[in-house]
């Protein structure tokens, strides 16, 4: 997908002025990279909804292509709206360091043998030149057993990608029994009665002895 991305003049908005621009179909944005100028801009907001730390868009910057990850959003709290957008551009022939979200594929045998599972974090940062690097990083856990798991060292990056700075044992996915807490059962008089210690009275046989006197 290729965004436009327009060049601002304001460094800072205010909430009355971010709103008059989303009105518009416009949000604040901003860009920087190892080989531009960093500067603010605007980004239409008509496909915003898809958005995710990581999403990949050619853009044209000062007249030149780039290829532009996201590296952050910032939301409304109330409406969960897109209010600020952070782009890392890159240059076609340039080798990059990209956050890329994981995404889990495939149906686990593990989970019909009681268990679920659980990705351990949520993105993993590849060395490549950016038409190389993917928008997601799948794993596959259709092998995925309950007690098994998926590391760095049994992936493989994509074609012309090697991992920057992550550790091969580390895990990324599990696949575990799901834990189940014991509800405690109130005691009833009778289970009370039988685990009263030998030659106790129970409140009833004490209410009888009463009554007998």
């Amino acid at each position: 997908m290729e965004l436009q991305l327009t060049p601002r003049e304001e460094t800072r908005l205010n909430n009355k002025t971010r709103a008059q621009y989303y009105s518009k179909g416009l949000i604040p944005a901003a860009v920087y990279g190892r080989s531009i100028e960093a500067g603010p801009c605007f980004v239409s907001v008509k496909h915003s909804r898809g958005w995710h730390k990581g999403s990949m868009f050619d853009v044209s910057w000062n007249g030149k292509p780039y290829k532009a990850s996201i590296e952050e959003l910032q939301y409304e709290p109330v409406s969960h709206k897109v209010v600020h957008v952070s782009f890392h551009l890159v240059g076609k022939n340039e080798t990059a360091h990209i956050s890329v979200p994981f995404k889990v594929v495939g149906k686990a045998p593990g989970e019909k043998e009681g268990g679920m599972v659980n990705l351990q974090f949520d993105a993993v940062t590849l060395e490549g030149k950016p038409d190389d690097i993917p928008e997601y990083f799948e794993v596959d856990v259709s092998e995925l057993h309950v007690g098994e798991k998926v590391t760095i060292a049994d992936l493989t990056p994509p074609p012309g990608c090697k991992w920057y700075h992550q550790d091969e044992e580390q895990t990324v996915v599990t696949c575990s029994h799901i834990k189940v807490q014991p509800v405690e059962e109130p005691e009833t008089p009778e289970v009370a009665a039988e685990a009263a210690p030998e030659g106790a009275e129970t409140p009833a046989a004490e209410d009888e002895n009463k009554e007998a006197a």
